[in-house]
C-alpha cells in the first residue's frame, strides 16, 4: 500500500519484488495479470471510463513538461558537477540509499504511482544500486534531444518485454476500455521512472544526490467527487480477506483507508490550462470557477483560475469536448503546449535526422542556442564560464549558422570541421584586436566542439580546412568560398572578412 512506502521503505521494496517474482510464471510475465487489473480498475473507480479518458491527457503533458524539466537538470549536473563520474564513484550503499528514498517519496503519493510501480521492471533496486550505470542508462533513455521546448508525446521508457507486448497487444484491444488501460500502463511506466510533477524517480534521485530538496509535488483533487456505491464502502475486499483472512484483512483495509484520506487532504485542485500551474490554496479561501456545461452534463471537473485562461483553453482545446463524452482518439490526440508555440519560431535548430544521436554536450548546445536565437555559438573559457559569440550581421553569420544546423542535425564531420575552424579565426582576429574574450584558444574550442560531437579527430579535420584555405587564391575561409556571384565583390572589400584571411589556424 502507498503509506507503507514511507512508513517502511525496505520492507515495502521486498514486497514489491516478491511480487514480480511471483507473476513470472504468467505467460506473458506480469504484463497479461496487470492489464487485467488495470482493466478492472476502470471498471470499479467512480466515473469509470469517463473519468479515466478525462484525466488520461493531463498524465501525458505533466509527462512531457518534467521530462524537459529533467533533461534541463540533467545537462546541468552533466556539464557543472560531473555527475556521471560522482555517481559510478559513489558505490552501491549510497546510490541504493538515494534511489530507494526517491522511490518510496514517489510511490507514497498516490495509489496509481504507488501501483505503477508493478509495471517497472526498471526500478529494482538490487540491480540499480549495484550498477550504477543502469541507472544512468535509464536516464539517458528519456532525455529530449532539444530541452528548449515543452514536447506534445513524451519519451517512453523503453524495454523490450514491456514493448514487445504492449505491440502485440494493441493489436487485439478493439474497446475503449482495452485502448486507454493499455495508454495508461506505458504512460505510468515513464511517469513512475521520470513522470511529472507528481514525484519522479530520476530527478528525485538526482536532487537527493547533491543534496538539493526534492521537486514541488502535488497530487490533483476533485472537488465534490461522486461517492461509491454503500456496499462498496463496507469492510475489506473480498480478494483481500482471502488473502489474509477477514481480521488482518480489515484491519490493513481500515490502514489503507486512513492513508487515502490523509494523501487526499493533501491534493490540491489545479487550473486546466495547460501553462498554467496555479493551484487553489490548501486553506480553501480562493476556489477555482467551473466549466458548468462539463460538469452538469459529465460531471467533469475542469477547473480555471481565471476568465483569461478559460478562453485560451477553450481555443486550444476544450472547444471540441466542452460537455461531450469522450473516447481514446479524441484524448490521445496530440496538443501543442502553449509555451512551446510561443517560442516555435524562435528555434533555429531542429531535430536530429537520419538516426542522428546528439551527445549531452550537444544537446546543452542545442538548447542554449534555441533559447538565445541572436547568439551563433555558445563557448567556455578556462573557468567554465561561458562565452557568447555573435558574429555580426550579414553573409558570414548567415552561412555559419546554415553550417551550424546542418553540424548539429547530422553529425557531419567535415561540417563540424568549417564551422569549428571559422570559429578558431573569428577568435584570433578578436584578440589581435585586443579583445580576450575569456583567453579562449583554438585548442581550446576544437577539443569543446570535439566533446560536443563526440569526434576524436576533430583536430585534424580543422587543420584540414585550414589547408583548404591556405591554397585558395585569396586565402579565403571555406565557409565563404562558396558566396553568391553578387556577394563576391562585397567579401572581397569586407575588412572583418580581409583580417580572416590573413590568420592561420594552429593548435599548438
Amino acid at each position: 500500500m502507498a503509506q507503507d512506502a514511507l512508513r517502511d521503505p525496505e520492507k515495502w521494496n521486498d514486497a514489491w519484488d516478491a511480487f514480480l517474482k511471483r507473476h513470472r510464471a504468467f505467460p506473458n510475465g506480469p504484463y497479461d495479470y496487470l492489464f487485467q487489473y488495470a482493466l478492472k480498475v476502470i471498471q470499479e473507480i467512480p466515473r469509470g471510463l469517463e473519468g479515466t479518458l478525462a484525466g488520461y491527457p493531463g498524465l501525458v503533458r505533466g509527462t512531457c513538461a518534467i521530462q524537459r524539466n529533467i533533461t534541463a537538470e540533467a545537462l546541468d549536473h552533466f556539464a557543472h558537477d560531473a555527475f556521471e563520474v560522482k555517481w559510478m564513484d559513489a558505490g552501491s550503499e549510497v546510490r541504493g540509499r538515494h534511489i530507494l528514498g526517491a522511490m518510496a517519496a514517489v510511490c507514497s503519493k498516490a495509489r496509481n504511482l504507488n501501483e505503477a510501480r508493478n509495471y517497472c521492471p526498471e526500478l529494482s533496486l538490487r540491480r540499480l544500486r549495484l550498477d550504477g550505470k543502469l541507472f544512468l542508462g535509464l536516464l539517458n533513455s528519456v532525455l529530449l534531444e532539444d530541452a528548449s521546448f515543452i514536447p506534445s508525446k513524451p519519451i517512453f521508457v523503453p524495454h523490450a518485454g514491456w514493448d514487445a507486448w504492449a505491440a502485440a497487444q494493441s493489436k487485439l484491444n478493439d474497446s475503449e476500455e482495452e485502448k486507454i488501460a493499455l495508454a495508461e500502463i506505458m504512460i505510468l511506466r515513464t511517469k513512475l521512472i521520470c513522470g511529472r510533477g507528481l514525484g519522479h524517480v530520476i530527478q528525485f534521485t538526482m536532487r537527493s544526490f547533491f543534496n538539493k530538496p526534492p521537486p514541488e509535488l502535488y497530487v490533483e483533487k476533485h472537488r465534490k467527487p461522486i461517492k461509491k456505491p454503500k456496499d462498496q464502502e463496507k469492510g475489506a475486499p473480498a480478494e483481500l480477506v482471502a488473502l489474509l483472512g477477514a481480521e488482518a484483512a480489515n484491519i490493513q483495509w481500515r490502514d489503507h483507508q486512513a492513508g487515502v484520506k490523509a494523501r487526499h487532504s493533501e491534493c490540491l485542485a489545479r487550473c486546466s490550462y495547460m501553462s498554467c500551474t496555479k493551484t487553489e490554496p490548501p486553506d480553501g479561501s480562493v476556489k477555482f470557477s467551473r466549466c458548468k456545461s462539463c460538469f452538469e452534463k459529465m460531471q467533469r471537473q475542469v477547473l480555471y483560475c481565471s476568465g483569461a485562461c478559460q478562453k485560451a483553453d477553450w481555443k486550444l482545446r476544450h472547444k471540441a469536448i466542452c460537455g461531450k463524452a469522450l473516447d481514446f482518439e479524441t484524448v490521445s490526440r496530440a496538443v501543442e503546449h502553449p509555451l512551446s508555440a510561443f517560442t516555435s519560431d524562435m528555434r533555429t535548430i531542429g531535430p536530429p535526422i537520419d538516426g542522428y544521436k546528439r551527445s549531452l554536450a550537444l544537446t546543452a548546445q542545442v538548447t542554449a542556442l534555441n533559447m538565445n536565437p541572436t547568439v551563433d555559438y555558445r563557448l567556455y573559457d578556462a573557468h567554465n564560464a561561458p562565452v557568447d559569440v555573435d558574429l555580426g550581421a550579414g553573409y558570414p553569420q548567415e552561412i555559419f549558422r546554415a553550417g551550424r544546423v546542418y553540424a548539429m542535425t547530422t553529425g557531419n564531420e567535415l561540417c563540424v570541421g568549417f564551422i569549428a575552424h571559422y570559429l578558431c579565426l573569428w577568435f584570433l582576429a578578436k584578440a589581435e584586436d585586443g579583445s580576450s574574450h575569456g583567453g579562449i584558444t583554438p585548442k581550446m574550442i576544437v577539443a569543446q566542439l570535439a566533446r560536443e560531437f563526440e569526434l576524436d579527430r576533430l583536430g585534424e579535420t580543422v587543420l584540414a580546412v585550414q589547408q583548404m584555405q591556405n591554397e585558395h587564391p585569396l586565402r579565403r575561409p571555406p565557409l565563404l568560398t562558396d558566396a553568391p556571384p553578387e556577394l563576391l565583390a562585397s567579401l572581397n572589400e569586407d575588412e572583418n572578412v580581409k583580417k580572416l584571411c590573413g590568420i592561420v589556424v594552429t593548435l599548438d
